[in-house]
C-alpha cells in the first residue's frame, strides 16, 4: 500500500470518529433507538415488512397498504417509519409485493423500496412450510443536519457522499393446523454499494423468531368468520438489549382489535374499520412503561389498506385458490334440474292426479253400487224367516262392505293428498340452485349440502384443513366418471330439512355459498 493510499484509508477513519464525537453529547441525552425497522405492531396489513411470509395470508392480496409509524411524537422531527406497500397473489401457493420504505433511525434516514416474495409447500393436509424474501434497498444519509460542525472548518466528513446499501431478508414458517412458528433475518445478507464492503458485521444482524396459533370464534352479527390470533416473538438487536413482546389480534370481517406488549417500546392498542367492502382504516397506539422512556410522548401508527376484489375467508389457507377449482362440471349423465319448471307440465300433472283420483272414486262408486243391487235382489226373493235373518245378515254384511269402502276412499285421498304435498316439497323452486343424479358410486341417497367441488386434491386438502380450523366437521364423497370431490356439510332425508340448513347458513356456521346435490336411488 502506497503512502496515499494510506493517508487516504487513515482521514476516511478519522472522519468518522469526529462525527461520532460530535454527534456524542446529543446521543447522550437521547435513549439510544434500535437500528430494526420498529413493525413489530404490523398484525393486520403489510405484515410482510415483520417477516417476508406473511405475504401469503395476513396482507389479503391482492392490495394496497400504506403505514406510518411516528415515534415518541412531538413537536420535534422525531424518527418515523413510512412504508406503502402492493401486495398481489400469483398462484394458489405464492404471493408477492412491491413497496416504498423511508425509515428515520435518528441518526440516519434511509430512503428506498422492498421487494417480496413467498411460496408455500403442503407436505400433507395439516402440516405446511413457507419460504419468504424480502428485497431492500436504499439510500442512507444523516436524518438531521442542525448538529453538523461548524463549514467553516473544513471537515471532509460533510462533502461525503450518501450510502447505497442493499439487504437480504429471508424467512421460513411452519404451520401445523392452526400453530404456526417462523424465524426471520431482517438484514441477514447486506452490502454498502457506495464503499463495496459489507453494511453491517456479523455481531450487528437482526433475528426475529415468533409463534402464533389461529383461534376461530363461533357467532354470528359483528364476529361472524372472526379469528383470535395472539403471537409471541424474540428479536435480537445489535448493541442493545434482546426484545421480546406479544401482539394479540382479533379480526372479523367489519372491524379488528389489537393489543400488544414490547420490553422496550410498551404496552400498545389498536383499532380498525372496514367500510365499503374494501377499504380499511385503523391507527394504534404505544404508551412506553419503562424507565429509559419516562418523559417520552406516546408513538402513532396509522394502517390504511385497500383490498381488490371481495374479501374471501377460504384465501387465508395459504395453498388454496377457490377461484381454480369453484366451475361446475358440465352435466352428462345426470339431470340438473333448473328453477324454472315449464308451467303446462304443471297442469299435465294436476290433471293426471285429478284423473287418477276420479277414476279411484268411480270405482269404490260401482262396488257400491253392485252391493246394493245384490241386497236388493236378495230380500225380494226372500219369504221365510231364515231367509228373512239371511237377509238381516246380509245387509249388515254389505252396510259394512260400504263403511269399509268410505274407509278406504278416504285413505286413498289422503295418500293423493300427501303424495301431491311431498311431491310440491320437493321441487326445485324459483332461483334456488339444485341438482340431482343417480350415481354408480355407493352413496347412501339423500339431500347433500355441498360447499365446494374439487378436481386437484392439493386444493381438497387446503380447504378441509380451513374449515376444520374453523370448527367444522366436513365430509365429502367422490365422484369416479367426474373425478371431483363432492365437499358437503351434512346429508339429510328430505328436501325441507336440506332447504333449512341451507337457507340459515348452517345454522350460522358458514357463510359462503351453499347448494343442495339431491342422490338418487337406482
Amino acid at each position: 500500500m502506497n503512502f496515499s493510499c494510506l493517508y487516504g484509508y487513515m482521514l476516511k477513519r478519522l472522519n468518522i470518529f469526529f462525527a461520532l464525537m460530535l454527534t456524542w453529547p446529543i446521543c447522550a441525552q437521547e435513549t439510544a433507538l434500535p437500528s430494526d425497522f420498529r413493525q413489530h405492531n404490523l398484525t393486520q396489513n403489510n405484515s410482510s415488512l415483520l417477516s417476508p411470509f406473511f405475504s401469503l395470508d395476513r396482507n389479503d392480496p391482492q392490495s394496497i397498504a400504506i403505514w406510518s409509524r411516528w415515534q415518541w411524537q412531538s413537536v420535534d422531527p422525531d424518527p418515523t417509519t413510512l412504508f406503502v406497500n402492493y401486495t398481489r397473489k400469483l398462484t394458489a401457493s405464492s404471493a408477492a409485493g412491491i413497496g416504498f420504505l423511508q425509515h428515520n433511525t435518528g441518526v440516519f434516514l434511509q430512503t428506498g423500496g422492498v421487494l417480496n416474495y413467498a411460496y408455500a409447500w403442503d407436505i400433507n393436509p395439516d402440516f405446511q412450510i413457507a419460504l419468504g424474501l424480502n428485497i431492500v434497498g436504499y439510500i442512507q444519509e444523516l436524518s438531521d443536519s442542525r448538529f453538523q460542525p461548524n463549514p467553516i472548518i473544513g471537515l471532509p466528513f460533510l462533502n461525503e457522499e450518501n450510502n447505497f446499501i442493499a439487504q437480504a431478508a429471508p424467512s421460513v414458517q411452519f404451520l401445523y393446523q392452526g400453530f404456526s412458528i417462523g424465524f426471520a433475518g431482517e438484514n441477514m445478507f447486506d452490502y454498502n454499494f457506495t464503499t463495496k464492503e459489507k453494511a453491517s458485521l456479523p455481531e450487528n444482524k437482526i433475528y426475529l423468531g415468533l409463534a402464533s396459533y389461529q383461534f376461530p370464534i363461533y357467532g354470528g352479527g359483528i364476529l361472524e368468520n372472526s379469528v383470535l390470533r395472539p403471537t409471541v416473538y424474540f428479536k435480537t438487536i445489535p448493541n442493545l438489549d434482546n426484545q421480546y413482546g406479544f401482539t394479540t389480534l382479533l379480526s372479523a370481517e367489519r372491524f379488528w382489535l389489537q393489543a400488544g406488549y414490547n420490553n422496550f417500546y410498551g404496552i400498545s392498542g389498536g383499532i380498525g374499520g372496514k367500510f365499503f367492502k374494501n377499504l380499511s382504516l385503523g391507527a394504534v397506539v404505544e404508551v412506553g412503561t419503562s424507565s429509559d422512556l419516562n418523559g417520552k410522548d406516546p408513538s402513532f401508527e396509522l394502517a390504511t389498506a385497500y383490498h381488490f376484489g371481495s374479501t374471501d375467508l377460504r384465501k387465508k389457507v395459504v395453498g388454496f385458490d377457490p377461484d381454480e377449482e369453484m366451475a361446475m362440471p358440465e352435466p352428462e349423465e345426470e339431470k340438473i334440474v333448473e328453477v324454472a319448471i315449464d308451467q303446462e307440465e304443471k297442469k299435465e300433472e294436476k290433471l293426471t292426479r285429478k284423473e287418477r283420483k276420479k277414476l279411484e272414486l268411480a270405482k269404490a262408486a260401482r262396488t257400491r253400487d253392485s252391493l246394493a243391487l245384490a241386497e236388493k235382489e236378495r230380500i225380494e226373493g226372500v219369504s221365510s224367516k231364515r231367509e228373512e235373518e239371511i237377509r238381516i245378515q246380509n245387509a249388515q254384511k254389505a252396510k259394512d262392505s260400504l263403511e269399509a269402502v268410505k274407509i278406504r276412499e278416504a285413505e286413498a285421498v289422503k295418500k293423493a293428498e300427501a303424495a301431491e304435498k311431498f311431491e310440491e316439497l320437493e321441487k326445485p323452486k324459483k332461483g334456488e340452485r339444485f341438482e340431482e343424479a343417480v350415481l354408480t358410486e355407493d352413496i347412501r341417497p339423500g339431500y347433500y349440502l355441498i360447499i365446494n367441488i374439487f378436481a386437484t386434491q392439493r386444493y381438497y386438502n387446503s380447504f378441509m384443513k380451513q374449515l376444520t380450523v374453523k370448527g367444522l366437521s366436513p365430509k365429502s364423497f367422490y365422484r369416479t366418471q367426474r373425478k371431483h370431490n363432492y365437499v358437503y356439510l351434512e346429508r339429510y332425508d328430505t328436501m325441507q330439512e336440506a332447504r333449512e340448513a341451507r337457507d340459515s347458513k348452517f345454522f350460522g356456521r358458514y357463510s359462503d355459498t351453499i347448494w343442495i346435490f339431491r342422490v338418487k336411488a337406482e
